[in-house]
C-alpha cells in the first residue's frame, strides 16, 4: 500500500480491503447521506496498515435534531443494521444528546460495531471541522487530522494508544505540521513525540 498527500487529502493506492474496511465503508456511506462525520481512535492506525484488532470504530457525528436522527436510524435499519444499546430510537437520541455513545452493528452481530457520538469537547469539534479525506479507491472516509489524532492517542495513554500514536508519527512524520502537533499536545497536556 502506498500513501500520498495530495490536495489536502490522503491517497492510499493498492490497499487491499478487509472485512473491517467493508464494515466501515457500509457505515460511512449511510452516515454521509445524513450527517458530517469523522473517524477517530484506533481504526485510523489500522486503516494505514497497523496490525492490531479492534471491536469498534469510533465515529464523531455532527449534532443532529431528533427528526434528523430518526431518518438516520431508519436508514441503518433498512440497510441490515441494528442498534445494540436499545431498539427505541427516542431513547437512543436521548443518549446521544446526553453525551453518551450509541452502537450500531450488522443485524445479529455484535462485532464489529460503530460507536456513534455527538461532539463532546473542543477536540471532537476540531476533528469534525478540519477532518481529512482518505481516498483508498472504493473506501473513501473522513478521519481526524493526524496531528490531533497523535496527540489524543498520547493523551489516552494506554500501551495500545501509545503504539498507535508512534505508528502514525513514524508513517507520517515528513508530512506532519509539527507546530500543530505541539499545539494539540499542549492543549491536551501531553509531551509531543520527539525524534
Amino acid at each position: 500500500m502506498e500513501v500520498e498527500f495530495k490536495n489536502g487529502k490522503i491517497l492510499l493506492t493498492n490497499k487491499v480491503m478487509n472485512a473491517l474496511d467493508e464494515f466501515v465503508l457500509q457505515v460511512s456511506k449511510i452516515l454521509e447521506k445524513h450527517v458530517d462525520y469523522v473517524i477517530v481512535s484506533g481504526y485510523v492506525a489500522i486503516l494505514f496498515g497497523r496490525s492490531r484488532g479492534t471491536e469498534d470504530i469510533d465515529f464523531v457525528i455532527k449534532t443532529l435534531s431528533k427528526e434528523e436522527f430518526l431518518e438516520l436510524y431508519e436508514d441503518f435499519l433498512g440497510n441490515g443494521f441494528e442498534f445494540i444499546n436499545s431498539d427505541d430510537p427516542h431513547e437512543l437520541y436521548t443518549m446521544l444528546r446526553d453525551g453518551m455513545a450509541i452502537r450500531v452493528s450488522r443485524t445479529g452481530e455484535i462485532f464489529p460495531n460503530a460507536e456513534l457520538k455527538f461532539p463532546k469537547d473542543e477536540f471532537h469539534r476540531g476533528a469534525l471541522e478540519i477532518r481529512i479525506l482518505v481516498d483508498a479507491g472504493q473506501l473513501r472516509v473522513y478521519i481526524s487530522p493526524l496531528e490531533l489524532q497523535i496527540a489524543y492517542k498520547l493523551y489516552l495513554g494506554t500501551d495500545k494508544d501509545f503504539e498507535d500514536a508512534y505508528f502514525l508519527y513514524e508513517l507520517f512524520k515528513d508530512n506532519l505540521d509539527t507546530q500543530k502537533l505541539k499545539r494539540w499536545c499542549t492543549r491536551l497536556g501531553v509531551d509531543p513525540i520527539e525524534e
